[in-house]
């Protein structure tokens, strides 16, 4: 089988996954630090140990990174944090201009309601996302090719 860029017409191709993964460097360090310190209030000894990792990613391997999952957490976590802090400015501006202290009323219960709505509507679309979207760009991420000429990243690599 003959592949060849769409674009330059290049045999020299090869699988995105192969160039993400040549493009990214993991690396781990270990150190240990051992002393005697002399003070004014006496000898000391200091023991000190440290482990640092690292990820370095070249621009290419960034640009041809596989695709990314939708977190549920994300959503719900920012979800919770929009909810207090508008809900608590529904409560504010509600007891203020009616001058009560009663802490359930209608528009914090509308305001309550609509965001249960719309937390929902968040949920089925990030499930909607990771069911179909992601696998299809999975799968299109897998069978993908990039010219090592012209940087042109197609689909099988065949020339039509």
């Amino acid at each position: 089988m003959d592949l060849r860029c769409p674009k330059c017409n290049s045999t020299e191709i090869r699988r995105v996954s192969l160039v993400y993964e040549e493009g990214l460097f993991r690396s781990e360090g270990r150190t240990r630090l051992s002393a005697v310190v002399a003070g004014g209030g006496g000898p000391d000894l200091v023991v000190g140990r440290a482990t640092s990792r690292g990820t370095h990613q070249s621009a290419l391997s960034k640009r041809l990174a596989t695709p990314v999952k939708w977190l549920y957490l994300n959503v719900i976590g920012w979800s919770v944090l929009a909810f207090l802090c508008v809900g608590w400015l529904v409560f504010y501006v509600n007891t203020v201009t009616t001058n009560t202290s009663t802490v359930l009323s209608p528009p914090l219960t509308l305001f309550a309601v609509l965001s249960a709505v719309f937390l929902a509507f968040l949920l089925v679309f990030v499930w909607r996302h990771n069911h179909s979207t992601y696998s299809r760009e999975c799968a299109e991420w897998s069978r993908s090719f990039v010219c090592e000429r012209c940087g042109t990243v197609s689909q099988r690599g065949l020339a039509d």
